[in-house]
């Protein structure tokens, strides 16, 4: 068994589409700069500092790369590179990103219900 963590392997991006502003390479670019820190974590801030980035580009970017950045109170680092002592920090992550889509997801649907009753009324 290889338990040797994988810094190098891109995610698979299947079915999704880059963030308005976010290439390819800007994908590559933030995973090397988190690689070559991986035992920290890196604030918008340093990432901004390091690679010339304002903080939407760094979201979006962060964000297309999914669960393989794990992105939380203390900044962002690699999920492959997070030890145990950083599974209390990833659950907070997790749970923020819950709380977000439960919220979201309550917002979709009272928009539904105000579509639905736009379309009854007529």
């Amino acid at each position: 068994m290889n338990t040797q963590q994988d810094f190098f392997t891109p995610p698979k991006l299947v079915g999704q589409t880059l963030p308005k502003g976010v290439t390819e390479a800007d994908l590559a670019n933030l995973r090397s700069y988190l690689i070559s820190s991986a035992a920290s974590w890196r604030t918008r801030d340093d990432i901004g500092a390091a690679l010339k980035w304002e903080d939407r580009k760094i979201r979006a970017a962060a964000q297309a790369l999914g669960s393989t950045i794990i992105r939380g109170q203390l900044g962002y680092k690699l999920t492959a590179a997070c030890t145990r002592d950083d599974a209390p920090l990833m659950l907070q992550a997790a749970d923020a990103a819950g709380s977000q889509a439960r919220h979201m997801r309550a917002y979709e649907l009272e928009v539904r219900k105000a579509i639905h009753s736009l379309i009854q009324s007529t």
